[in-house]
């Protein structure tokens, strides 16, 4: 007789709510429990439609978390790009991609006790070609999703209400909700929406995981790629591993530019390689790297002050503004070093009892 597993399928309503971060933390805990389980992610989204096929997410965690000989198409069977889409894949395909998801599934979910689905970067995906996350769900035969929710705000409850009425005309329920990267004070206010708006529909809270700025700042050698930037100081490489909490624009004097320098942590600097008194200032406080946009050269005495400092330049070949808008795109991915930072969270702040029933 064939062994069932219990599927847990993460989905949101916004990207960037932190699927990855969970099914990581929750496949750490299972497995720590001794339980069988296994990562499963119906759609992979790499990065480009030309580039590599592969997801870089489900890469990591089969790499580091989930590792088994199964190949890459048995975690993650369909493809389909973050950009540029809709010529990729059209409803005709829609019979066959279900079709591939269900037999990759029924593959993976064989003799396991769990079975963790990462959904698609929202629930809206793919829904014009037929293969978002609801009906990826009903064709698997599973009826109960996990929501998962990010806003520190108010919105959290709109989310819950547009989620919880579009679930019942699709005819799926939700399992509970999972409130992840939450602002510290925000907290106390999901537990009082919860009481006033939310228990009445007998949906339970499964978690609420407070923000980590650990976890969420990027490493400078993530900004290096976002930005496309060149690296001038290679003595300084040991740095592109360094955590960036603060940017600093500078576009002020030097004077000016001290008073927000000194207040900083684990600081960008991004300015013109021409400013050599501002770099020279930032260099004496807590700064991670320097930019330096418009692809100007420093002058050698700021390379050997930076490297001094353990300090990595990255030289941009765009200007400031672009640098900037660049650097708002980037998505933060999770590092080797982070794993037991994300179990430490999941397993202190996850009812278990809830997930798992």
């Amino acid at each position: 007789m064939i062994k069932l597993a219990k599927p847990i399928y993460l989905c949101s309503l916004r990207r960037r709510s932190g699927k990855t971060f969970l099914a990581i933390g929750m496949l750490q805990k299972l497995q720590k429990e001794g339980k069988k389980v296994a990562y499963f992610k119906p759609i992979g989204v790499p990065i480009g439609a030309l580039s590599d096929k592969q997801d870089y997410r489900v890469r990591f965690i089969m790499d580091q978390v989930f590792k088994t000989d199964l190949p890459y198409e048995a975690i993650s069977p369909v493809s389909i790009p973050s950009r540029y889409y809709i010529d990729a894949i059209d409803a005709s395909k829609r019979e066959e991609c279900t079709n591939t998801i269900k037999e990759a599934y029924e593959k993976i979910s064989k003799d396991v006790d769990y079975v963790i689905i990462e959904g698609c970067p929202t629930i809206r995906s793919f829904v014009r070609v037929g293969i978002d996350d609801v009906s990826i769900a009903q064709a698997l035969g599973i009826n109960e999703l996990v929501f998962v929710q990010t806003d520190s705000s108010d919105r959290v409850i709109d989310n819950f209400f547009f989620t919880k009425n579009y679930f019942k005309f699709r005819d799926i329920n939700i399992k509970g909700l999972i409130f992840n990267a939450i602002d510290f004070d925000y907290i106390p206010r999901i537990e009082e929406l919860y009481e006033n708006h939310i228990k009445r529909y007998d949906i339970p809270i499964i978690g609420i995981i407070e923000k980590s700025m650990q976890l969420l700042a990027p490493r400078v050698s993530e900004i290096q790629e976002a930005i496309g930037g060149e690296l001038i100081n290679d003595a300084a490489s040991a740095g592109l591993q360094n955590w960036v909490r603060t940017y600093i624009v500078g576009a002020m004097n030097t004077q000016a530019a001290q008073k927000y320098l000194r207040q900083a942590e684990s600081a960008a600097v991004i300015t013109g390689g021409d400013r050599a008194d501002l770099i020279l200032a930032a260099l004496e406080t807590d700064v991670s790297c320097l930019i330096l946009t418009g692809f100007i050269q420093p002058d050698t005495k700021i390379i050997t002050a930076a490297n001094d400092k353990g300090v990595p330049i990255l030289l941009s070949p765009s200007d400031t503004y672009t640098t900037l808008r660049n650097m708002e795109r980037m998505e933060t991915r999770i590092q080797e070093d982070e794993l037991e930072i994300i179990m430490e969270l999941i397993e202190k702040n996850i009812d278990w009892d809830l997930l798992l029933k």
